[in-house]
């Protein structure tokens, strides 16, 4: 009886708790991480305009641990909760604010690493340093030798952070300490299916399953290392790469030729720019150029802003620069990219719905 009523206001307290403390924080998280989303935030690690942006985020996810889970972490864990269901613990528990940022590949967290180390926004807990589960030997490849190296049995591999905000509504004597984890995509499929098979205690897999897990860890990590070689090798490629009016836009010479026309496109954005121009017959370098005159890129420009009261966006603007490659009249031409642009408002306000 006592423990129901220790446990009813414990709940009420997680609940304030969270209203006041972990909902407040996580909303001005996820401001920063929407700017972290956007491939312009990246443009800084650009050593000039002949390769696409990294633009590495693939996903970024975060939650609000919830009360049961709190709890059972409590009682699972005496040895770090002393106070079981008190304010005290809820303090030290720094998994109730999770953040986990997934990157394409494994070149690109070091990207995220220089970020988190030198954000005006974030600030590494002083108590709990970085950890990576990594090989020692891939940390050093990386440029992350300076995070510590930890190992888990099953194979995990992952960065976490521990962090709290620089700045923030809540006081600094509340701000909670949370954690921030990255890994790679290929990293995540292993992890996600690991914790669908074996992740629950009453269900650890025999030693044959751990030996198998292991086994798969290692494979997953030689995918991600191949899909990073290329990643490094299409990047070196954009880098030295030259190119001819007769050439076909490929990913490695697009971005080059985009630059000459004032634009620096993303890693992601280079598929459906290509998938766009190509549906409209604009395959080479010469044809792409020809249509891409100053007055155009202005006029798209200059309506998009009237229309929308934004500039377009890299793949609006080749969206509706791909509609002109055949037009010769001036007024036509200015009926059309109004009307596609209005296209693509609609288009726009239906996906949000």
């Amino acid at each position: 009886m006592e423990l129901s009523i220790e446990l009813n206001n414990f709940l009420k307290e997680y609940s304030e708790y969270k209203t006041k403390v972990l909902i407040p924080t996580l909303n001005e998280v996820n401001g920063f991480l929407k700017e972290m989303d956007r491939s312009e935030f990246w443009n800084k690690y650009m050593t000039g305009k002949s390769i696409a942006t990294p633009s590495p985020i693939r996903q970024i996810m975060t939650r609000i641990k919830q009360p049961d889970k709190v709890v059972e972490k409590i009682f699972r864990k005496p040895h770090i909760f002393p106070n079981k269901l008190s304010s005290d613990s809820l303090k030290k528990m720094h998994d109730t604010i999770g953040i986990r940022i997934i990157v394409y590949f494994s070149s690109q967290l070091s990207l995220v690493d220089r970020e988190l180390r030198n954000s005006n926004f974030f600030e590494l807990d002083d108590t709990t340093p970085p950890e990576a589960y990594f090989e020692p030997e891939k940390l050093n490849r990386l440029g992350l030798s300076h995070i510590e190296n930890k190992q888990k049995d099953s194979g995990y591999t992952s960065i976490h952070y521990m962090v709290r905000l620089k700045e923030s509504s809540v006081l600094l004597s509340e701000r909670p300490v949370f954690e921030i984890q990255v890994r790679t995509l290929a990293q995540e499929l292993w992890c996600e299916l690991e914790h669908v098979l074996s992740y629950k205690p009453e269900t650890r897999p025999n030693l044959s399953a751990k030996r198998r897990f292991q086994i798969l860890s290692r494979d997953v990590s030689v995918i991600d290392e191949h899909f990073n070689l290329l990643y490094e090798e299409l990047i070196h490629n954009q880098e030295i790469v030259e190119f001819k009016d007769s050439d076909t836009l490929t990913f490695e010479n697009t971005p080059k030729v985009l630059s000459k026309i004032g634009i620096q496109c993303a890693l992601t954005e280079l598929n459906p720019i290509l998938k766009t121009l190509f549906s409209r017959g604009i395959k080479t370098v010469g044809k792409f150029l020809n249509i891409a005159t100053p007055l155009r890129l202005t006029t798209i420009r200059n309506n998009f802003i009237s229309i929308t009261g934004h500039a377009p966006n890299n793949i609006e603007m080749i969206s509706t620069l791909s509609m002109l490659s055949n037009e010769k009249s001036k007024e036509t031409e200015i009926e059309k990219i109004k009307a596609h642009i209005h296209f693509q408002k609609f288009n726009s306000n239906e996906s949000t719905l």
